[in-house]
């Protein structure tokens, strides 16, 4: 697989490590993990924008709706996997941010994740003509 940069926010450690290995055994190793909003902005600080954030917008304490904020007010993301249950109200929200600032939903994957699942959403960014990656 082409060479990508993935950030997940996960506050579940053991989640957190699953969507790790899924990325690596589908051949993506450039892979930013955080468990807290702090540890995901300070990875973005150090090691700069991510072609693909993955976290659940619905995180206690609303860690992954500021995340989802940043990527997309800083430029710091070209798409964006949810994770969980999200509801429509949320999902309105953020789909009217996004459009805003050109930051691509690819979808939205429950958990446990499936790898297949996964793999075609990433897919189906890599097979995106370039200008909507851009």
């Amino acid at each position: 697989m082409r060479s990508l940069k993935i950030l997940i926010l996960e506050p579940n450690p053991f989640q957190l490590m699953a969507l790790h290995q899924m990325l690596n055994a589908i051949g993506i190793y450039d892979v930013l993990t955080a468990p807290s909003l702090a540890s995901a902005l300070c990875s973005l600080g150090h090691r700069g924008a991510v072609d693909i954030a993955i976290c659940d917008p619905q995180l206690k304490g609303g860690d992954g709706l500021a995340l989802i904020h940043h990527l997309a007010q800083q430029d710091q993301a070209r798409a964006l996997i949810l994770l969980g249950a999200v509801a429509s109200s949320v999902l309105g929200d953020l789909e009217r941010l996004l459009c805003e600032h050109r930051l691509r939903m690819l979808g939205c994957l429950q958990t446990p994740v499936s790898a297949v699942l996964m793999r075609g959403l990433l897919d189906s960014y890599l097979l995106a003509p370039m200008a909507a990656r851009a």
